[in-house]
């Protein structure tokens, strides 16, 4: 057992520019693909909601062109300000023109709300001025904006908090049971619609625009303004089809692929869960891979795949990869929030061997009950691993960041607990790729986010597909999920 403290990784920006900070990074050297042939200059953008929401959101956009400042005084680099859609930063700007826009008038949105099940009658308006705007050509990105009263809808009381609860990184067995059925929302609703128009769409709260409403609403503005900002057009860049930035690689290393594999249930929790792969590359680019129905352990209670339905599951991902990149990786690791049965390490092996991958790593992540103390009253530094062996150990994706000077969480953070079942990759380089895979997430700016990729994608991903109607196609682009 040894205790060791990892650098913050590095990432890369345009020309290869390396930081540790996200918005550093971006400011000083630009987005990783500034300036390619597939990046549209402009991103023309779609906006849908109320003759109030659309105003609203035009104006945010007008007031961020040209920059948001902070109000930081000292830890300025923790809250930059936002420098703007320049050309410097981004390589393109954002246009919205009258004509890319639809409005929902008070009288359709008061009578869906009237109606019994009112979310599913306010998604299909929606849905109905989206596909409309997304069969015109040139839109980019659609920007879907309801108002207070239908977020409100699907909004339930409770305290936010630093870490999910350790459950919630583990697949929980038939008998485990939240007291209450998860509300409905409108994000995952609207995007389990939306899935299939070729367009990415962004929903988009009033509080990110303008002034929070009641008491619930304000709890929500955890973010300063130019934090808001940040967050907002990075995530339009990514889902208009760029890179913000990726992880540097060493040019030693062999080609990776990432692949986060989860299960979910039906809305109604009645059916078997179904699995799903969710497979990154290096740069972040992640691809959604649907899988066969799971079956129940009764020994240890977590749902686990067929010896074929896993080797199936694997191929498929793996086919996915190739056709996206022309190319296998010469390595996969497999993340699981619940542990490998022998099947399922039959099955994944055998589709790795198909394809000639040299390493397959599986590895089951979840949060940790341990606890590793320190010193005087500051929390844990971000990258802090406890290694239990060649093969296992917890490490603190969120902490005392040594760039940021300061904790920037308000909670007692939580480690990850790892451990590879399967493959010959050690626990401290397991260790570094959970902390870089904690930086890809291309809707956060602050990258002390505190789970991997992989598994937060598991999460969102499962959220919005058991909304999905049977048979309907799915887009398997990971940026029409977010």
């Amino acid at each position: 057992m040894r205790l060791q403290i990892f650098e913050e990784p590095l990432l890369a920006f345009h020309q290869n520019s390396l930081h540790v900070d996200i918005r550093a990074g971006l400011s000083t050297f630009g987005v990783f693909d500034k300036g390619s042939s597939g990046i549209p200059v402009p991103i023309r953008l779609g906006v849908i909601g109320t003759t109030a929401t659309v105003d609203g959101v035009r104006d945010w956009l007008e007031h961020c062109k040209n920059g948001v400042l902070s109000d930081e005084k000292k830890l300025v680099a923790l809250w930059p300000a936002f420098p703007g859609m320049t050309q410097q930063v981004f390589g393109t700007s954002l246009q919205l023109s009258d004509t890319a826009t639809r409005t929902i008038t008070r009288h359709e949105l008061m009578a869906a709300l009237a109606k019994p099940e009112p979310l599913q009658h306010i998604v299909e308006i929606f849905i109905d001025h989206a596909r409309d705007l997304a069969a015109k050509s040139g839109l980019h990105v659609l920007v879907i904006a309801p108002p207070h009263e239908v977020f409100a809808l699907g909004d339930t009381p409770g305290t936010q908090v630093a870490d999910p609860p350790i459950d919630e990184l583990q697949e929980p067995a038939p008998e485990q049971k939240a007291p209450l059925p998860p509300a409905l929302n409108f994000h995952d609703l609207f995007k389990a619609q939306a899935i299939d128009l070729q367009l990415p769409c962004q929903v988009l709260r009033p509080d990110t625009y303008g002034t929070p409403v009641g008491a619930r609403s304000k709890s929500r503005r955890l973010q300063d303004a130019a934090t808001t900002a940040w967050n907002f057009h990075t995530a339009l860049y990514y889902k208009a089809g760029g890179v913000p930035w990726r992880l540097a690689r060493h040019p030693s290393s062999l080609t990776t692929c990432y692949v986060g594999v989860s299960f979910f249930k039906s809305v109604a929790g009645d059916t078997l869960m179904t699995s799903v792969a969710q497979v990154f590359d290096e740069r972040g680019e992640g691809l959604v891979v649907q899988g066969g129905s799971a079956n129940y352990d009764k020994d240890d209670r977590t749902p686990h795949l067929s010896r074929d339905d896993a080797q199936r599951l694997l191929a498929d991902g793996l086919a996915t990869y190739r056709r996206e990149h022309k190319t296998m990786p010469a390595r996969l690791v497999m993340h699981k929030t619940s542990s490998f049965n022998a099947e399922e390490k039959e099955g994944f092996t055998r589709a790795a061997q198909d394809e000639k991958l040299e390493v397959l790593d599986l590895v089951t992540i979840r949060r940790s009950g341990t606890r590793v103390l320190r010193a005087g009253d500051s929390p844990m530094v971000r990258g802090t691993a406890m290694l239990f062996d060649e093969a296992a150990g917890i490490v603190y994706l969120k902490g005392t960041v040594p760039y940021f000077q300061v904790y920037p969480g308000a909670y007692i953070p939580r480690a990850i607990e790892f451990l590879r079942e399967e493959g010959e990759t050690n626990a401290a380089e397991l260790a570094r790729e959970l902390i870089g895979l904690s930086k890809l997430n291309f809707n956060n700016t602050q990258f002390d986010t505190g789970d991997p990729i992989t598994v937060r994608a598991a999460r969102r991903v499962g959220d919005i597909l058991k909304h999905v109607p049977t048979g309907k196609k799915v887009n398997s682009r990971f940026r029409y999920f977010t």
